[in-house]
């Protein structure tokens, strides 16, 4: 996909000067528009190149900062014409793109509109086309939409896939199942995930990450030479925090699988499964966390198989004689704080003693004991056949 530093090599761009926020050079152009008006933002598509004279934020430095860090997350580039409506683009403008690492760029007053519009399409058009092209070959790969496997792993060949070499990881970012997203916030998510995307290549160690627009979110393809260097990339880059941040899941309307590394058209395919079953299971067992590596999951994804089965009512039965949910919701979160009395009561709202005379009443109910491990493991088996239904 065209980024903001091709675009600048074109013949059409020349005179054309960066005034700031060089570090967005990198971002992708998906749209280029022209636009005046005041409430700018929701016209735009996402990852637009944006064209203007300046005109609605004419009379103010501070609207024309506030402009700037507005559109930061929408736009990958403003590109301000000067000589019409403002003379020049003032320092504290070009602070506040440095700031939201949006690239600023000056128009010389004689360039037309036309001529920039023109060329930055046929580029966008012309990138878009091996962009959808690569994306229909791993969907096809995904969804197995093919009959002949060497003639798949040849054509991938075409694009850079060495789908019998390298080795692929899915990370799976989407909005949570029960949530349905606003217009704009599938095009925030989408920015999101390019930003995403960008991030991880820039940290080196990818041979390629492919964007792949999914029905309620995205899938990044990571790719790489080797199994558990890509292991160690994923697991470094894919911290919580981080996360969070990137994606900007501040509301927790977005969860994130990450699927295990593996090789050939069978691999990909099972690593974007496995993405979805991590979603699945980290958030009945880690409802707090967004992000779920299936790596980490899997003892309990293949325990889920037992603990849903009509076989697991052997564990749910150690708590049939607990009729008192307070009880039973005392136990899950005793479990999910890692047995700390205090963090349980943190958590509840009410006091540690309160806590211990409950789990004291559960274990007078079953006939078992925390402290001993048998029946603490039991008991812990019980818990999660309650949560993984």
């Amino acid at each position: 996909m065209a980024k903001v530093s091709d675009l600048l090599r074109l013949p059409a761009f020349r005179g054309i000067r960066v005034l700031a926020g060089e570090s967005g050079l990198l971002k992708k152009v998906e749209h280029v528009t022209v636009m005046e008006v005041p409430d700018i933002k929701r016209w735009l598509k996402g990852n637009d190149f944006l064209i203007t004279s300046f005109y609605s934020v004419r009379k103010s430095e501070g609207a024309q900062c506030q402009l700037i860090e507005e559109l930061a997350d929408t736009c990958c580039c403003i590109a301000v014409k000067t000589g019409q409506y403002v003379d020049d683009i003032s320092e504290v403008v070009r602070n506040t793109a440095d700031r939201c690492g949006l690239p600023l760029l000056e128009i010389p007053f004689h360039t037309a509109y036309i001529d920039l519009l023109v060329n930055a399409m046929n580029l966008i058009f012309e990138e878009e086309n091996i962009s959808s092209i690569l994306e229909k070959y791993v969907k096809d790969i995904l969804y197995e939409n093919y009959t002949d496997k060497i003639l798949m792993v040849e054509r991938g060949r075409l694009f850079g896939f060495e789908v019998d070499e390298n080795y692929y990881g899915a990370v799976n970012v989407r909005f949570r199942k029960k949530y349905t997203p606003t217009e704009q916030e599938s095009k925030a998510l989408r920015f999101s995930c390019q930003s995403l995307q960008r991030y991880l290549m820039d940290g080196g160690g990818l041979h390629g990450c492919h964007l792949i627009h999914l029905k309620k979110g995205f899938l990044l393809l990571t790719e790489a030479k080797e199994k558990e260097g890509l292991e160690r990339f994923l697991e470094k880059y894919f911290k919580e925090e981080e996360g969070r941040r990137i994606l900007k899941n501040e509301e927790g309307k977005l969860e994130c699988g990450i699927g295990p590394v593996e090789n050939g058209l069978e691999g990909i395919r099972d690593s974007y499964s496995l993405s979805f079953e991590a979603i699945k299971v980290g958030n009945r067992l880690f409802d707090h966390q967004f992000i779920h590596f299936y790596k980490k999951l899997e003892p309990f994804c293949e325990l889920k198989k037992v603990l849903v089965s009509p076989a697991g009512n052997v564990f749910t039965r150690v708590l049939d004689s607990v009729k008192n949910q307070e009880l039973l919701d005392t136990l899950m979160m005793y479990y999910a704080c890692k047995a700390s009395m205090d963090r349980v009561a943190e958590r509840m709202f009410t006091h540690k003693n309160t806590v211990k005379y409950r789990l004291n009443r559960l274990q007078e109910l079953t006939g078992l004991d925390l402290k001993n491990p048998d029946d603490n493991f039991r008991l812990y088996l019980a818990v999660l056949a309650m949560r993984m239904r």
